[in-house]
């Protein structure tokens, strides 16, 4: 995952208090999978990634 968009995930998950088995969820991916993405301890398909990438901005868009 491209390190902003890590960033921006965790920020809008701690800002927000979304739960990461709603982002697992919307995904199509475990909660135990996500945590060890967000951990730095898994690496990221390119798909993946952008997957993150949308759901991200996603987010972003609604919270305006």
């Amino acid at each position: 995952m491209g390190y902003r968009t890590y960033m921006e995930l965790r920020s809008i998950i701690k800002e927000n208090g979304i739960k990461q088995s709603w982002i697992a969820e919307k995904l199509g991916i475990s909660g135990a999978y996500l945590s060890m993405i967000l951990n730095r301890k898994r690496r990221l398909t390119e798909e993946m990634n952008n997957n993150f990438s949308l759901l991200v901005e996603q987010i972003k868009g609604e919270r305006r």
